[in-house]
C-alpha cells in the first residue's frame, strides 16, 4: 500500500489532469441523451475537448444507451491516460 501512495504522491499532476479531462468527457458522453439530466448545449463542445478520450465511449452511447459499458470504456481511458501523462509529468517528493 505504501508503494501506491508514493506512486501516486509522486505522480500528483497527472492523477490530477486526468481525473478532471477524462472526468469531463465521461459526464459529457452521459448527458449526450435528450433525456438525460445535464443534457444541454455544453456537452457538444465537451465531447469535441475530450474527443481522443470519449469518441469510443460516445460512439458505444449512440449504439447502447446503457450507462455501465461507458463507465467501463472511461476508466480505461482513465488508467491509460494517467500512465501516459504520468510518464511526462512528474512532481518532485517532499521531503
Amino acid at each position: 500500500m505504501k508503494v501506491i501512495t508514493s506512486f501516486l504522491k509522486s505522480r500528483k499532476w497527472a492523477l490530477i489532469i486526468s481525473i478532471v479531462y477524462v472526468g469531463t468527457g465521461t459526464l459529457a458522453v452521459c448527458s449526450a441523451y435528450g433525456n438525460d439530466p445535464l443534457y444541454g448545449e455544453w456537452t457538444s463542445y465537451a465531447i469535441l475537448v475530450t474527443f481522443p478520450v470519449s469518441i469510443l465511449s460516445f460512439i458505444w452511447r449512440y449504439a447502447d444507451p446503457g450507462i455501465w459499458p461507458v463507465l467501463l470504456i472511461q476508466l480505461t481511458m482513465f488508467l491509460i491516460i494517467f500512465f501516459i501523462l504520468s510518464l511526462f509529468i512528474k512532481s518532485k517528493p517532499d521531503n
